[in-house]
């Protein structure tokens, strides 16, 4: 009986290892990635095993799952175009393998357990402000989604090239437009001529001529993988050598771009690790106290909407003040997604802007607007600083006060002296008030026209 336990033990303890982490493997980074990333010259190239294609989100991939209903044999060697082309043929054509690849994405976004699996890569990724051009075979919509990146998938999308923001280069479609969706013979043909021939593989070639890859989320027996790798080293083979694969899979032959074997989302993780030791963004813990933050002030907002407009009108600055912060915050965790708010210089940047905004506005004696102006700027102070700098962030606000005001107690307190501490101000608080009704809040939009 005791060995019998034992043995049941020791089986337990072979597979208790989580999922997710059974396959982060130590690596070091090289310092090149670092230094590319940093300058902007870093170009990720994302594969299936970075989406839904993985036994975390589907017990079988969509190879298997056609190839299953196909009936062919698992032993038979068929590439996954000629796979896609033989399902087209024996359906009548493509809508129904299109219908199948939606329904798969359908799947994964009806069930959230599901969709965080499939996203996780995408969501470690996102605040990396560093890296503003992503290259994938997926069919996804994640990188949209998830990381804010604007999708290129033909050359009427090409208008986009230009425009700031992340971009996302879909070179075998999207799931959002099905008739762009590479996956048969034909379908790849037609994709890599106009690769070699089109706008869009003339505008990669360029991007990639000055810039690193990193191939994440392919195996090296990926029909994908290894037509692109093929196209790349027959079309600008010098690019490949300061290239890099993160991959699980051992190569089956010798490349001429370097193997990291770890997982791609706890590569992406070590990385940001670095990043942040290094200064060049911060700790995406950080956006959890802001989230934390953001609920806090709206009840204070609630509990400031209940007192009398009429009988208290410098009211209308500390619900400005407190429109500003909540917009500060909301803004901050919409756009958390693109990374620009991980980037501690953006933020400083932001702080300065409306520094300057804040004293035009004085000039013009824009009481109202100042206040708002002042909860936007703590908002952003607040993404930047400590956990315990952070409780000294005021809550209320009196308007001309030069004290930090934490809480409803206080705020009643020195709101009292509203008329002597700013008088200008408070007698623009009364004219504004008489517009409203004692119940009503005074409401600061997003906008400082």
């Amino acid at each position: 009986m005791t060995n019998q336990i034992k043995k049941l033990k020791a089986k337990k303890d072979k597979n208790s290892g989580c999922i997710f982490c059974q396959n982060n493997k130590k690596f070091n980074i090289p310092k090149e990635i670092i230094e590319a990333l940093i300058k902007g010259n870093l170009v990720i190239f994302a594969g299936a095993g970075v989406s839904t294609e993985t036994k975390t989100v589907f017990p079988f991939n969509l190879y298997e799952d056609i190839k299953n209903e196909l009936r062919i044999k698992k032993t038979e060697d068929i590439s996954f175009s000629q796979l896609m082309s033989k399902y087209c043929e024996k359906n009548g054509g493509r809508s129904k393998l299109l219908q199948k690849i939606k329904e798969r994405f359908d799947y994964v976004k009806s069930f959230p357990e599901l969709y965080r699996n499939a996203t996780r890569f995408h969501d470690e990724l996102s605040t990396i402000y560093h890296v503003e051009n992503i290259i994938t075979t997926n069919w996804d919509d994640f990188f949209e989604t998830r990381c804010g990146a604007i999708p290129i998938v033909n050359e009427k999308d090409f208008v986009f090239w230009n425009n700031p923001g992340r971009k996302v280069f879909k070179i075998h479609g999207s799931i959002n437009n099905l008739g762009s969706i590479v996956a048969t013979e034909e379908d790849y043909k037609k994709c890599y001529k106009n690769l070699k021939l089109g706008i869009i593989g003339s505008a990669l070639k360029l991007l990639l001529a000055t810039k690193s890859i990193v191939f994440m989320g392919y195996s090296f027996q990926d029909d994908d993988f290894n037509k692109i790798y093929t196209f790349l080293k027959k079309e600008m083979d010098d690019i490949l050598h300061r290239s890099y694969i993160v991959s699980l899979d051992t190569p089956l032959a010798k490349l001429n771009s370097t193997v990291i074997n770890t997982d791609a989302t706890y590569f992406i993780r070590v990385l940001k690790e670095q990043l942040i030791k290094e200064k060049q963004i911060i700790d995406d813990q950080r956006f959890e106290g802001v989230s934390l933050a953001l609920e806090k002030v709206q009840m204070n907002h609630y509990v400031l909407s209940e007192i009398d407009l009429k009988k208290n009108p410098e009211i209308i600055y500390a619900t400005s003040y407190q429109d500003g912060l909540i917009h500060s915050f909301e803004r901050m965790l919409t756009l958390k997604k693109t990374g620009y708010y991980s980037h501690e210089c953006n933020i400083k940047k932001s702080i300065e802007k409306y520094h300057k905004i804040r004293k035009e506005k004085i000039q013009k004696k824009k009481y109202f607007d100042v206040a708002y102006i002042d909860g936007y700027i703590n908002g952003l102070i607040y993404l930047l600083v400590n956990d315990l700098a952070r409780k000294g962030i005021p809550f209320y606000y009196v308007f001309g006060s030069k004290r930090d005001i934490l809480n409803i107690k206080d705020f009643i307190k020195i709101s009292k002296q509203s008329r002597k501490i700013h008088k200008s101000a408070y007698q623009l608080a009364e004219r504004l008030t008489k517009q409203y009704s004692a119940t009503e809040t005074l409401h600061h939009t997003p906008f400082l026209l």
